[in-house]
This record gives structure tokens, sequence and C-alpha cells, in this order.
């Protein structure tokens, strides 16, 4: 990757550490703090508060731990607050949380990925609004909020006032459908743009010996891990669409995706035994050793490059190219994105300061911290080329910067994005850095489209909290209904996908899914007009 061989002139973890303080004036147009850390500007007391911080165990050793490390140190040098950072395991956030919350302890600053529980949070009013606090205290938060009206839409509970925190992120693709380019050659076949001419290639790549080996051993597509999601991206099986005006719980597009998949299963198409590969590992590695025509992929550039690069390794003769979701009668539609916007935050309702929560969320909204966050720190861990931020030396990004991703979860990541960043490294000079560049610009200019939009109403983040009750029935009767269809899809002439739709419904009926139904249409009723739908998505201009 571009720029990431070159070697720094000996910076030490010492030297970053006193480049900090020298620095400090470059986050923020301000003064720097004194070296006490106890007080502001012109004498002024700095607040106090804590903050959750995500324990994923990617922390370097010698770097410190998840609330006391390199950076940890910078953010209360140069943000103005005096910061606890408060360790919360990433796997079990919302039970360390809870934990926290009943004991009195919980951070001040609670960031968190969960939108359901963010949303518990505001019924069980623990957290507090933030208008009066972002119109007093915030100088960039506020800036954010008035160019990104959707920020505030995200945020704003049913009693009308702001209570989110997020961030705008910009258009990331997180997933993509890839296909085998010398493949479709060798056959003479072309990209299919229906679900017919999909499966007609599936076939042939299954049965049609495209590697030359002699041998049956290729798919046609995967099924685990990401495959099954394009297929239900192109029967728009989504579970709540739009009907005649009113929000309905959908049967038809599921059961089309189901019969789609069962014949996949039945024509020897994919993996027999897709279902007890859970997370996609061996469909990855069928794919990694070249043994899959059409893959369904999910992750970010770097997932991409790294996977691509095994790939590669392994079939240095293959070609790979993105392509769009073939259409159904039901329409053409994308893959999913990362959210363009994302609430990530609340301030809790016994914070001590909430101006200070406030100033800490402008700091790590500005425009410098936000640089700071993405590249490091200039002439330590990037030096400028050209106009461009050209990474020193890999391996000290990789320990020092690649693991910050959780000091951005708030403010305007837009200005250097995850899918931005990653593709700026690539050396195009380099045939692999290229491949990937094109397939990844390829794959924005597919699926970041108003023309083949997302299939579901909304992003999955954006949908409505549940109250308690209606919850409790859609974590109850999900997995079983989905249990149904993939019964229906092994079984054969023994359970057909349409009994499984038959005992899907009874089934739904039977845990008082009618009532989700109603709970559902009569919040799209009320908000139909005034909530962030799919069509929002594509007006931003980031």
């Amino acid at each position: 990757m571009k720029g990431y061989m070159r070697k720094t002139a000996g910076c030490t973890l010492s030297g970053l550490l006193a480049l900090t303080v020298i620095l400090a004036g470059c986050s923020k147009d301000e003064p720097a703090s004194s070296a006490s850390g106890e007080t502001g500007g012109a004498g002024k007391s700095k607040p106090s508060i804590t903050v959750s911080m995500y324990d994923r165990g990617n922390i370097p050793q010698d770097i410190g731990t998840v609330d006391n490390n390199l950076w940890t140190k910078w953010v209360n040098e140069n943000s103005g607050v005096n910061v606890k950072f408060i360790p919360v395991p990433r796997s079990d956030s919302v039970k360390k949380f809870n934990t926290l919350l009943a004991a009195g302890q919980a951070p001040d600053l609670i960031l968190e990925y969960d939108t359901n529980f963010l949303n518990q949070l505001y019924t069980q009013k623990q957290i507090m609004p933030l208008d009066d606090l972002i119109d007093q205290y915030s100088t960039d938060y506020k800036q954010l909020l008035e160019q990104y009206p959707l920020l505030r839409t995200l945020g704003t509970k049913p009693d009308g006032k702001l209570y989110g925190i997020g961030r705008v992120l910009g258009y990331i693709p997180g997933n993509f459908l890839f296909i085998r380019q010398d493949w479709l050659d060798k056959l003479g076949l072309k990209v299919p743009e229906t679900d017919e001419e999909a499966f007609e290639i599936m076939k042939a790549f299954s049965d049609k010996d495209p590697d030359g080996n002699g041998k049956a051993d290729t798919f046609g597509a995967n099924l685990s891990g990401a495959g099954g999601g394009w297929v239900d991206t192109m029967f728009q099986n989504v579970s709540w669409v739009i009907n005649d005006g009113s929000l309905v719980r959908d049967w038809e597009r599921a059961e089309a995706a189901a019969s789609y998949k069962k014949r996949m299963f039945e024509e020897g198409l994919v993996d027999k035994d897709y279902l007890t590969d859970n997370v996609g590992k061996k469909s990855e590695q069928d794919f990694l050793q070249g043994k899959t025509g059409i893959y369904g992929a999910t992750g970010n550039v770097h997932l991409i490059y790294t996977q691509y690069q095994t790939f590669k390794s392994n079939n240095p003769d293959a070609r790979l190219t993105v392509i769009a979701v073939p259409r159904s009668k039901y329409g053409q539609f994308s893959p999913g994105f990362n959210a363009p916007i994302q609430m990530s935050g609340v301030v809790n309702a016994k914070a001590a300061s909430p101006e200070g929560v406030i100033q800490l969320v402008d700091f790590l909204s500005s425009a410098s911290t936000v640089k700071t966050m993405k590249y490091g720190l200039e002439g330590v861990h990037y030096k400028m080329e050209n106009g461009k931020e050209v990474t020193l030396d890999k391996d000290k990004y990789d320990k020092e910067i690649s693991w910050l991703g959780d000091f951005r979860m708030v403010g305007s990541q837009h200005l250097i994005n995850e899918f931005t960043k990653y593709l700026e490294d690539l050396d195009q000079s380099k045939p692999l850095d290229k491949d990937v560049y094109d397939m990844m610009k390829k794959a924005y200019s597919l699926y970041i489209s108003k023309d083949q939009p997302i299939p579901a109403i909304t992003m999955d983040g954006y949908m409505p909290g549940l109250p308690a009750d209606m919850l409790f029935i859609a974590n109850n009767v999900n997995q079983p209904v989905t249990d149904l269809w993939n019964k229906a899809i092994v079984s054969g002439k023994g359970y057909t996908v349409e009994q499984a739709a038959a005992d899907a419904k009874s089934l739904w009926k039977k845990s008082d899914g009618e009532k989700l139904e109603k709970w559902y249409a009569d919040w799209y009723t009320a908000n139909k007009d005034s909530w962030v739908f799919t069509k929002d998505l594509y007006d931003m201009k980031f």
C-alpha cells in the first residue's frame, strides 16, 4: 500500500508523547492546556467527565490499556476536559452498561452502537435532553446538526427533544457481490442482469468445470456468511415493506427468496452443508481456493484487500469483478452499506458536568481531531506529499493508529472516512492494489445509487425503537420463522416452501405477530412524513 513502507527517522513512543505536548494547539485553535491538566484557559477549571470506551483486546501491550494509553493522554492534554475512560467489553457491552447503571457508576457519556439499548435508556429516563446544552456550549457539533438535519432527526425522541449524539460517516460500501470474470469468459457468458440469468450462470459454474481440473468441485455461489444476503436483496426479502401506502409484514418476497435458495440447494449449486457454516468461514475458504463463481462478501476495504491478496496467491490467473445485484420482479436493489449517519451516544441523566461532555463531543467532532485520529501526527505517522497525507511507516501506523476507531464514534467522520482512507493508501502502480482500487470504486458507483436503492424501507439502525412488549414479540418469533424457511430449503419434497410459508404465518399469529404489525403500521402512519427513509439516504452531500 502506498507510502506504508517508508520508515520514519527514529520516532519513538516517548518522542511521540513529547510531541503531543508541543503540538497540543494543533487540535483546536486554542492554547495548549497547562502541564498539570487541571486548569483551562485564563485559570478556568477544567470540567471532569467519564466516557465509555470499548475494550476489544486490540491495543498493543506496550501502548497501554483501554483507559490509559497514548491517545487517552492526548485527549486529556488537548481537549480542555479531564476525561476518565471507562472500559466496556465490546462483546458484552449492554450487560456491562446495565451493571454500571444499576450501581450508579455509568459513564457521563455512554458510547454504544446498539440503538435498541439507547432507546431503552430513553424510555427508562436515564439520559438527558441535549438541545439547550448544545445551543449554549457547542460550536462544532452544532454546525454538524445544521449541515446534516438528518443527524438531528435521528437523535430526536418521541417527546420532540434531542437525546442522541451521532457521527456523520458518509457513504461506505460494506457488502459486495463478486463474480469470476475469467470463468464467464471461458464459458462465453456475460454478467447476469436478472435472477434467472444468475441462476443459469451459477449452474454453468457448478456443472461445466470452469477451473478445468476435470473434477466436479466448484460451486455456483455461496449461501453461508454473506452469501444468502444477496439473494434476499434480489427479492427484496426485508420483512417490512410499503404496500399501498402502508407498512406491512411481507410474506410473498420471503417465500420467493426461499424458493430460489431451495433451487440453488437442490441443483447442487451451493455447499450442501452451508447451514452448519454459521459465520461463513468454510465458504470464505472455498472462495479463496478458487472454488466459487459468485461470492457475496462483507467487510471494509482492508479486509477485502487481505482476502483478494490470498485469492490471487492461490489463483494467479483468476480475474474478479464486482457486479450489481441482479433484478427480480420486485425491482433492482443494492446490498446494504454502512449507515451514512449513525447514532452512537447519549448523556447520562446523572452526569456531573453535562457541559464538559458537550465540550468533549465538540473536540472529537472537530476537523483537526478527526484528521489526527485517522492519520496520526504529522512528521510522526504521516507526511504531506502533493497535498496528500502519506503514511510514513505501516508498522508504526498499525501499532499506534489503526485501532483508534472507537475514538471516532461521534462527529465529522465523513471528512476522512474509512473507505476514503483505505483507497488513498492503495498504490495503483501495483497490479494487486490497482485491482482492489478499481473494484471498490466500481462497487461505490453501483451500490450507492438511488436508481438501485437498498431494499429496506430504511437502515436497520433507523427503524423505530420498539417498546418492551413489542420487542419481546419480535425477539421470540423472528428466529423460529427463519428456521422454518431454512428447513424448507434443505428438506427437498419432504417439506416445501409453501408448507413453510403456511407454518410461518401460523406461528406469527400465535406469537402475537399481528400486534407487532399494528404497532409498525401505526408508527409509519404517524411518522411517514418526518422520519428518515431510504429515499432520504442518497441526497446528502458529503
